[in-house]
């Protein structure tokens, strides 16, 4: 390229990309994903290229701003400074996107920023129309796919390339109207297109459209080049400007976007009429109903947004409702020109409007069912009968989303049932872990002191018996010191399964500290006590427990003694019977361990 015309800037920076520092990993950015063109690990998204159809769907879903839109203000910054003219060409959506500031009052503020002149795309938006129509007639049996959309159609390319031949082949309107610019102009001008799409910005600077538009930015972007201040200036200024922004000109083919008129008076319908699909999921949807037969329409309008007017680069605060209105009443022409549009084309430069659609299939993973099955298992469903299809991740079906685990391109913390599944895992751990000894399973020493109030209290009113054992392992600090805390721990889990085997369920069992156990026998008496005391140290004193040796396989066995306290009358507070039950313990290993003794009454 010579320079002389427009230049294709370098653009390694990615169009859509995302940062690091306050991903909150709430996957909005996946379920708003139809490309599933996100990835969510280590705690941030990641945009896969290679399935990117560059919508913004995620820009505008992510609460806080880590995935961003490359700015290219400074592109147009440096363009504006250089040698030669810059054209500003506006797409139609300019009066919704720059309200409340007339087309007269925004041409003066891009003119005072050192702009040439500024353009819109009508004239570009009606060669198209044509063009579509021209088409229509050439192959008047097969469907068409008019679609101006750069997300249309780069879905069309990746996701459904068997209907790559049924595009248009026709240039996009600011394509159009750009190659007229340059027909028109100095050769040397440069053209700066402002949209409402983001897709556009890399669109436009693709090698297909070489040559026609320098640097391509959203109605965003402009207004923060222009700052509201420069644009107030200009709604101050009484004098017009040396150009008009849009011609007088009502437009005779096209409606918006370059679609024709003519083809609004074809049948609505999916067969052999015109068919309206806005949305990527409903465009997917008529694409394999066309694939398979089931749909045959003549004509498919498709678009990612409802209109236009709703691109995610409007840089606009009005509603939906509020754009349409402003965009109609302002673009309605003050006079119709006696020249219709159709003959004032004639008298144009000729510009060339073909447009060449090729194949850029997303090759999809295949995976056995077998991997599938054992994804599923990996996201806490047994089988697929348990599957809840719930939508929650992004995707339609859990076996999709299992695909998608396996691919790399999703993982299970999107799972919202599985992640309310592990938080009320981790709660009743967390809760247990607050009332259990973590290491033999019986109750802590917390709940034993609330539980022993209780049965007391219970003991006090109503006279039922009470029972309390304390009771100790003998030896234990020999047993760590000759064999390992290893073995010392095994002793105090083989221990309290002993006690378990023992007790009732009614009974509680509690880890009161270290080597020491505190058993409560709620209506117990104290002679049916001494019996349970008794079947429980015979029962400790058979275990045989395994230890580490160099040697040959060795085992252990050991002994308890066992303190009992019932309550009586006298007694003012549990503590009384705690005590009384320590000091029998006291006794128990004084006179030699391996026995119970009874506090006295």
């Amino acid at each position: 390229m010579d320079g002389q015309r427009g230049q294709v800037l370098d653009r390694t920076e990615p169009l859509i990309s995302s940062g690091t520092a306050d991903c909150r990993a709430c996957f909005a950015c996946v379920r708003a994903c139809t490309a599933r063109a996100i990835r969510v690990a280590e705690g941030r998204a990641e945009i896969l290229e290679d399935r990117c159809v560059k919508c913004g769907a995620c820009v505008v879903a992510c609460g806080t701003g880590e995935i961003a839109v490359r700015d290219d203000v400074l592109a147009v910054t440096e363009i504006l400074a250089g040698p030669r003219p810059v054209v500003a060409l506006l797409a139609s959506e300019s009066v919704a996107a720059m309200h409340p500031f007339s087309p007269a009052e925004v041409e003066h503020a891009c003119r005072d920023l050192g702009f040439a002149a500024v353009e819109s795309t009508l004239l570009g938006e009606e060669l198209v129309a044509r063009e579509y129509e021209d088409l229509r007639e050439r192959v008047p049996g097969q469907a068409i796919v008019r679609s101006t959309c750069p997300v249309v159609t780069e879905w069309i390319r990746r996701y459904r390339p068997a209907l790559v031949d049924l595009l248009a082949p026709v240039v996009p309107p600011y394509i159009a109207q750009a190659r007229l610019v340059r027909a028109m102009y100095d050769e040397r001008v440069a053209i700066v297109y402002v949209s409402p799409c983001y897709a556009r910005k890399d669109e436009a600077i693709a090698p297909e459209f070489a040559g026609c538009v320098d640097v391509a930015i959203g109605f965003d972007e402009l207004r923060r080049l222009l700052t509201d201040g420069r644009l107030h200036a200009a709604q101050a200024s009484t004098g017009a400007p040396s150009a008009p922004v849009h011609l007088s000109l009502e437009k005779g083919i096209s409606v918006t976007d370059g679609f024709p008129r003519s083809f609004l008076d074809r049948q609505m319908g999916a067969v052999g009429g015109l068919v309206k699909v806005r949305g990527l999921e409903s465009l997917d949807r008529l694409a394999e109903a066309i694939e398979s037969g089931e749909a045959t329409p003549d004509i498919v309008d498709a678009l990612y947004c409802d209109s236009c007017v709703d691109g995610p680069a409007m840089g606009s605060d009005l509603s939906a409702y509020e754009r349409r209105v402003v965009t109609s009443a302002v673009q309605r022409p003050p006079v119709r020109l006696a020249v219709p549009s159709r003959e004032l084309l004639s008298h144009l430069p000729a510009v060339a409007m073909a447009h060449r659609f090729e194949s850029r299939a997303v090759e999809e993973p295949v995976f056995a069912e077998v991997r599938i099955d054992e994804s599923l298992s990996e996201g806490g469903f047994s089988d697929r009968t348990e599957v809840l299809d719930c939508g929650a991740c992004g995707y339609a079906t859990c076996v999709e989303h299992a695909v998608a685990v396996l691919a790399g391109v999703s993982a299970w913390e999107a799972c919202l049932p599985m992640q309310v599944k592990r938080l009320e895992g981790r709660v009743a751990e967390l809760k247990e872990g607050a009332t259990v000894d973590a290491l033999t399973g019986l109750w802590n020493r917390r709940v034993f002191s609330e539980r022993l109030a209780n049965e007391f209290a219970r003991f006090r009113r109503y006279g039922l018996p009470l029972t309390l054992l304390m009771v100790d392992l003998d030896g234990f600090k020999s047993i760590n010191d000759t064999y390992g805390h290893q073995t010392g721990d095994e002793v105090l889990r083989r221990t309290a399964a002993a006690m378990r085997a023992v007790l009732r369920e009614t009974d509680i069992a509690a880890r009161y500290g270290g080597d020491e156990f505190a058993l409560i026998l709620p209506g117990v008496d104290k002679t049916a006590g001494y019996a349970v005391a008794e079947k429980l140290r015979a029962a400790v004193s058979s275990l045989e427990i395994p230890v580490a040796s160099f040697v040959a396989e060795q085992t252990i066995s050991g002994t308890i003694s066992v303190g009992l306290s019932s309550a009586q009358p006298t007694m003012g507070s549990p503590d009384d019977l705690l005590e009384q039950a320590d000091k029998a313990l006291y006794r128990a290993k004084e006179q030699g361990r391996d026995r119970v003794r009874l506090a006295p009454d």
